[in-house]
């Protein structure tokens, strides 16, 4: 790739760096505030029926998913950094393929070109199940019928 091209996403990646780290910090402001008791400054949560608490604990759970996916986000523009610095920038995983520049301009930290993407997306979501579930043992995980061998069984 050519070095004002470099430049550029390399532009790219320090805003969008300055951009997750002002993000982060906003969300780790908030959370100074201490716990959920302090944030709705209830003296005892204990006589709170769960649904009182219900939008403030979702608010919580939001902010703390909000903070991983920058945290994964400013972890990916810093490897994209360290790939133009050892010149395999904008070089496909999945094909080895140059990535287009209408893509590395939409998303500047990806490491696929846009249908080695969409084939790993489909290889994921290929079980629409919950995470939880994969940790869940039978008989509570999953259902009774795929452990089944014969007929007489499922009957």
């Amino acid at each position: 790739m050519e070095q004002d091209k470099l430049a550029h996403f390399r532009w790219l990646l320090r805003g969008e760096k300055r951009r997750i780290l002002d993000n982060l910090s906003t969300l780790e402001e908030a959370e100074e505030i201490g716990s959920l008791k302090d944030t709705l400054q209830e003296l005892s949560m204990y006589d709170n029926h769960p649904a009182d608490i219900g939008t403030e604990t979702f608010e919580r759970s939001k902010d703390i998913g909000y903070k991983d996916l920058f945290q994964r986000q400013l972890k990916q523009v810093k490897d994209a950094m360290g790939r133009i610095k050892e010149g395999n920038y904008g070089i496909c995983e999945g094909c080895g393929q140059e990535i287009p520049e209408e893509r590395l301009d939409a998303v500047p930290f990806t490491t696929f070109c846009y249908q080695c993407r969409q084939k790993l997306d489909d290889q994921v979501t290929a079980s629409r199940r919950p995470v939880e579930e994969g940790v869940v043992m039978p008989p509570f995980g999953g259902f009774a019928e795929d452990r089944l061998n014969t007929q007489h069984e499922v009957q």
